[in-house]
């Protein structure tokens, strides 16, 4: 069986959090660093190379979700390594960075997204990434060198400056050493006292062309800031790309919770007053139709796990036992889980009264 075919198909958990121990930590850059993390089962973590994790840290007494890429490769499934750009303000991020050790335990969930480049699988690649969104990239890249699959790759990275170049010298290795990879980094500026020889500003449509003269011939995987990835979907988009051939990683860092659910923000034109019923906590909310499960849930007391709070990562997924919702772009659920009755409570406003098991 083909590497492939071998990662698309192993077993693997499919719902609850197992925990996970970090095992070492590495310092990538001046303020990014990759923990590295096994399940405290021993178990392997099967995964696709680019899609990422939902964590559950416990902060302050709160518990708080993020999603993170996987930056390893699936090749080595025993120890697994998530890389974190601290950022200023972040209340997760400077967590980490100032408290997460070897030896240190979390929860996880199993790994999803679509980012990946077993179900987007194609013989010519072009990886944009800018700043920390090298990581998944570089799980596809180090899945790939790790497996010697044939898959000619040209990626291109941006960074503010050298210094924050990550994982710059593996990726120098990895161009040395196979014939059907190349490297290309811009950097907008220079290191205090470190000259820059290599493409210099920001990515755009000449630049483009001139570094990957054959990018119409390849599949493009993005991911990177949200102005990042607006800017080269419109730069793509300006050049007449095949869009068809574009993926990009869409989850990011959640929204600050609302105290209370008295003014939200409008999904609908009407607003549908509703009762939920969270049947495990024995609470109940008073709602409307413009208000998310998550956010009533939140306002009630009633804690449901979310990390990416879009309907991409599935670490909302509860059991709805009555009522109707609308749900705007739940990728996470399957029909099965349709059938069963699952929600995503980022991404459901209630159509009635409901029941939710939370």
């Amino acid at each position: 069986m083909n590497m492939t075919l071998l990662v698309d198909n192993l077993p693997t958990w499919q719902t609850d959090e197992k925990a996970a121990r970090c095992i070492r930590v590495v310092n990538e850059t001046w303020d990014v660093k990759t923990f590295w993390f096994s399940l405290a089962d021993d178990q392997p973590l099967h995964f696709k190379p680019g899609q990422f994790l939902s964590f559950t840290f416990n902060i302050k007494g709160e518990n708080v979700s993020r999603c993170y890429s996987i930056a390893s490769s699936p090749a080595q499934p025993y120890q697994f390594g998530v890389t974190v750009k601290r950022v200023p303000g972040g209340l997760v991020s400077n967590w980490l960075h100032d408290n997460l050790f070897s030896g240190s335990e979390t929860r996880v969930l199993p790994a999803t997204g679509h980012f990946n480049c077993i179900d987007y699988k194609a013989d010519k690649y072009l990886l944009l990434s800018g700043g920390s969104g090298i990581t998944p990239g570089m799980s596809m890249v180090r899945w790939i060198q790790d497996t010697g699959e044939q898959a000619d790759v040209h990626f291109v990275h941006s960074a503010r400056s050298p210094e924050d170049i990550i994982f710059y010298n593996e990726l120098l290795e990895i161009d040395a050493q196979r014939s059907n990879f190349q490297l290309s980094v811009l950097c907008e500026e220079k290191s205090p006292g470190r000259g820059w020889s290599g493409y210099r500003g920001r990515l755009n449509a000449a630049l483009l062309e001139n570094i990957c003269p054959d990018y119409k011939d390849r599949t493009v995987m993005c991911c990177g800031p949200a102005p990042y990835m607006n800017a080269v979907r419109q730069m793509l988009e300006s050049l007449q790309f095949p869009m068809q051939n574009y993926v990009e990683e869409s989850f990011g860092s959640p929204p600050a919770a609302s105290p209370e659910i008295a003014e939200p923000a409008e999904h609908d034109n009407v607003k549908l007053a509703t009762e939920i019923s969270f049947s495990n906590s024995n609470k109940t909310a008073d709602s409307t139709s413009a208000i998310s499960v998550l956010e009533a849930a939140q306002a009630s007391g009633v804690w449901i796990q979310a990390a990416c709070r879009s309907g991409i990562c599935g670490s909302c997924k509860v059991l709805k036992t009555s009522g109707d919702v609308s749900m705007d772009n739940p990728m996470a659920l399957s029909d099965s889980d349709r059938d069963a009755g699952y929600i995503l409570a980022c991404c459901a406003y209630p159509e009635s009264d409901l029941t939710i098991e939370a």
